[in-house]
């Protein structure tokens, strides 16, 4: 199929995909329904649009960088004006974004608080998980989703308002990634075909407005403009904590930027430098929100305390003992995040490529948590994105299809409970089929030059 066609096939499966939202979507109790009778034939839309998107996007995987810029602008359009898609968590920033805009503590109390106030209707749609929780995120994060909210006014065009805040994000990574990419050897076009145009970035990140868009390309931005000297590290630790102050993981790339830097005395001095600007950069946005440190004490508010897609959810549920036996496996994923992060860094990350590592340490971190989304495996794969030979983006890219296929339209798994850790297990177990079957080709020629000899 020629580029152009691929184009239109993957533009007319993002509009099927946003037609189908307005009946199978995530969608509030009212309004937003043009096709709520008519649930069967939105949810067929949803997935024909969503394999047709899938379908053209991976048809595209060699193209340029100019046709995956293309690509996601013409296939992320007909998102931004749909409901909210895969997931409830939009409406979660429009009313956390609410109790900011009424001068309420965001790390105090939920949306709830907000049901018999003058921004009652901002609620509407907030998933139970998140009504009476605090907010997790941090200030950054809740000061623009308050400016959203006072700029907006009402329900519907403070979500798009999220959606654009979403897009901010992804503008940072379309330029930053190539960017990366160029100084590891790595085609432009790939690591954007992996990390910009890819349908699991469209449909939750565009699709679902979250605000893992901002931190990621906050982060990715900050990896793209660190350097030796003082005012580039400066500037990619403010972006980076930044970035954090959106949502945490992020924190790890701080560890990451001075090894950037080659020599052990430039990166010395960049991490002086990476370390000050941090420091700074949290103070004076924290003190610009007025919303204070509360943020790092409500970390795992609202969190279900079964995740579906975590598999260490599933092994603590497989094992006997029940409650205790779970609350230890969490603790123990936990650990192993820890470790995992720590290897990377201290031992590996010279070997690998600061980038890869961080990226690794992302994903790693992302399936190890005691509650895993589809979308957080892009904290990882954005930057693996960069760094990755046709081989492992392959791997990563079928990885992602799979959760695009495995959450329903409204955000609903397609496999239920008890199966928890499944769905992930199923995607992750998809990439490596495809790692293994894809053997470079100097290692498929070795038997045949050693008959030969």
């Amino acid at each position: 199929m020629t580029p152009r066609r691929l184009l239109l096939a993957g533009t007319v499966g993002s509009a099927l995909l946003a037609l189908g939202a307005t009946g199978a979507g995530a969608l509030p109790a009212s309004g937003l329904d043009l096709l709520r009778d008519s649930t069967a034939l939105a949810l067929a839309l949803c997935v024909i649009g969503a394999l047709l998107l899938s379908a053209a996007w991976w048809g595209s995987r060699q193209a340029s960088v100019r046709h995956q810029l293309t690509a996601a602008g013409l296939w992320a359009l007909p998102l931004l004006l749909a409901p909210p898609l895969a997931s409830r968590d939009a409406f979660a920033y429009v009313g956390q974004g609410a109790l900011v805009a009424e001068g309420l503590d965001p790390y105090a109390v939920g949306p709830g608080a907000l049901s018999s106030s003058p921004s009652g209707p901002l609620v509407e749609g907030v998933d139970r998980v998140w009504l009476d929780a605090p907010a997790p995120y941090g200030p950054l994060w809740l000061l623009l989703s308050g400016l959203v909210v006072r700029v907006t006014g009402s329900l519907i065009p403070a979500l798009l308002g999220m959606r654009l805040l979403a897009v901010l994000g992804l503008v940072l990574v379309a330029w930053a990634l190539p960017r990366i990419a160029v100084r590891h050897g790595v085609p432009g076009g790939r690591a954007l075909w992996l990390g910009l145009a890819n349908p699991l970035v469209l449909v939750h990140l565009v699709g679902g407005a979250h605000n893992e868009a901002l931190m990621i390309g906050l982060m990715v931005a900050g990896v793209a403009v660190m350097g030796p000297g003082l005012w580039r590290p400066a500037l990619a630790a403010a972006l980076v904590t930044g970035a954090v102050l959106v949502k945490v993981p992020a924190i790890a790339a701080l560890a990451y930027l001075p090894l950037v830097v080659p020599g052990w005395p430039a990166r010395l001095r960049a991490a002086g430098a990476v370390a000050v600007s941090a420091v700074a950069t949290a103070v004076l946005l924290t003190l610009a929100s007025g919303l204070g440190w509360g943020w790092l004490t409500a970390l795992d508010a609202g969190r279900a305390r079964l995740s579906l897609f975590s598999p260490m959810t599933g092994l603590g549920v497989l094992l006997p003992g029940g409650d205790a036996t779970l609350d230890a496996v969490l603790t123990l994923g936990l650990l192993l995040a820890v470790v995992l992060g720590a290897v990377l860094l201290l031992l590996r990350a010279d070997r690998l490529g600061p980038v890869r590592a961080l990226g690794l340490t992302l994903l790693g971190v992302s399936l190890l948590l005691p509650v895993v989304q589809p979308w957080y495996v892009l904290w990882g794969v954005m930057l693996l994105a960069a760094v990755s030979s046709a081989r492992v983006a392959a791997a990563l890219g079928v990885t992602c299809l799979v959760l695009v296929l495995l959450i329903a339209p409204s955000g609903r798994s397609v496999i239920r409970p008890p199966l928890y850790g499944v769905p992930m297990l199923l995607a992750v177990g998809a990439g490596a089929v495809v790692l293994r079957r894809q053997a470079p080709a100097e290692a498929r020629r070795a038997p045949e030059h050693t008959s030969a000899a």
